[in-house]
């Protein structure tokens, strides 16, 4: 009882940071169409790290996402649910064909967007996994690549996926896509194609939003700071 209270409590906390945090963000969205609700839905594929603006960024849009069935994920996807996310359990280690199944239903049967991190949840950092291009297999949606960055922000170093929270006030920019089709029928060579294509796509993108800060982005430079851990 007291546990749930107190996780309750932290939750609630946690939530009135980030809405005040994410509120005061001067947002850039480029490239990007607010779908009607008679449209069909899309998947977007992203990088785990952006995912602390990407959520502000996205908001109250009753998008389709996956939380852990860790104690640390049952209080991120309380606070997604009070963000306006339509959140689901599981991950690619845990509870993976049960996150993926629900993910599938929330887009076909009710018609939501859906976002994945697609280096999550323990890596390797800026490498595709599958399970983004097999959601978007069995939806049929279009898969549309988004990234962001922010001029200043407080990045966790010893995070293995190196996220980041902008700071308060702070310029932050989402850039979006051209999307991507993965067919039903693909051969695995077909499938590592594409998966390499949204690998290429995501890279290209982050470069381009960190530019706007100039900044530069090397994935292999990123690698081996994490690896180092710095």
């Amino acid at each position: 009882m007291f546990q749930k209270v107190y996780e309750r409590l932290l939750g609630s906390i946690i939530f009135g940071i980030y809405w005040l945090i994410s509120h005061s963000w001067r947002l850039q969205k480029v490239g990007w169409t607010p779908r009607a609700k008679s449209t069909v839905p899309r998947v977007f594929a992203h990088w785990h790290g952006d995912e602390l603006l990407l959520i502000g960024a996205h908001s109250r849009e009753g998008m389709a996402v996956l939380s852990s069935h860790s104690r640390d994920g049952q209080l991120m996807g309380w606070v997604l649910s009070k963000l306006g996310y339509f959140v689901l359990r599981g991950s690619s280690s845990k509870g993976g064909a049960a996150g993926l199944k629900g993910l599938i239903d929330a887009v076909k049967r009710q018609g939501r967007d859906a976002s994945i991190a697609v280096d999550g949840p323990r890596g390797p950092i800026y490498k595709v996994k599958a399970g983004v291009l097999k959601l978007a297999q069995a939806t049929g949606c279009q898969l549309i690549p988004g990234v962001s960055a922010a001029e200043r922000r407080y990045t966790f170093e010893k995070a293995w996926n190196q996220c980041y929270l902008p700071y308060p006030l702070s310029r932050c920019v989402v850039l979006y896509g051209e999307p991507l089709t993965v067919p039903r029928r693909l051969s695995e060579d077909e499938f590592e194609a594409i998966r390499l294509k949204l690998e290429s796509d995501l890279i290209a993108l982050k470069a381009k939003a960190e530019a706007y800060f100039s900044r530069s982005f090397e994935p292999s430079t990123q690698l081996t700071g994490v690896a180092n851990g710095v």
